[in-house]
């Protein structure tokens, strides 16, 4: 048995790179560039799908090269195909050191992955715990937050130096089950924060907090800023109230 799973081993090992790792003594070389091709394809076609901005960005030699450092070089946990993604990005983030990558390529492919993520990340059946009478954040609404825009990247718009201001998006699964975004800005995501904040127990307190931490003179102005701008995130479902 020993000697079968050392057999399977050099299978595997061959197989994620046939440079480095031989091929076990007496396979047939056609076979073997059978199963090369098909277990490589078969990851290029996955993260293909996962990721189609990046793979549009990136010629076939780029493309195929990303994909095959990290067929060879990352060793995935996760033994379901669609976390397979959120290997890459975890490979991209904090393996990949490559110049000749685009600068926003590890942000680019976290928010690709981020929309697979949520699609299938697991009804929140739980009663939700409220403070006060404020609305609640949807535990399928996540908060994300990056140097470039990323949702507007594609063939035609490639930064190559990150925004002076962060990208803030809102990125939500509705009760239809589809995931959607909205472009936020600090303020607003700092007003979800504060909303979180157990030791506020009303938006009124929210909205004094807020004031205070902008300097806002005006705080009957701001607090109805505040619930105009809750309101509107309670009709997209982004708030529960």
């Amino acid at each position: 048995m020993a000697n079968l799973r050392e057999q399977q081993l050099q299978f595997a090992n061959h197989l994620r790179n046939p440079e480095l790792f031989p091929a076990p003594e007496g396979v047939d070389e056609r076979r073997l560039q059978v199963y090369r091709d098909l277990f490589f394809n078969n990851m290029v076609q996955l993260l293909a799908s996962t990721f189609p901005v990046v793979r549009s960005i990136l010629d076939d030699v780029k493309w195929r090269g990303l994909v095959r450092d990290f067929y060879t070089l990352h060793r995935c946990e996760t033994p379901l195909f669609p976390w397979i993604a959120g290997e890459f990005v975890d490979y991209l983030f904090n393996e990949r050191d490559n110049s000749s990558d685009f600068p926003f390529l590890q942000e680019l492919a976290h928010y690709e992955w981020s929309e697979i993520a949520l699609r299938h990340e697991a009804d929140c059946a739980v009663e939700i715990a409220r403070v006060g009478d404020k609305p609640v954040l949807s535990p399928l609404c996540w908060m994300l937050s990056y140097h470039y825009p990323v949702h507007r990247i594609g063939k035609d718009f490639l930064p190559q130096q990150a925004s002076d201001l962060p990208t803030c998006l809102l990125m939500y699964r509705n009760q239809e089950d589809d995931v959607k975004f909205v472009e936020s800005n600090p303020a607003t995501f700092r007003l979800l924060q504060l909303l979180m904040d157990d030791e506020l127990r009303s938006v009124e307190a929210v909205a004094d907090k807020l004031a205070c931490e902008m300097q806002q003179a005006d705080q009957q102005a701001l607090l109805l800023m505040t619930k105009n701008t809750l309101a509107q995130l309670e009709a997209l479902g982004v708030l529960l109230k």
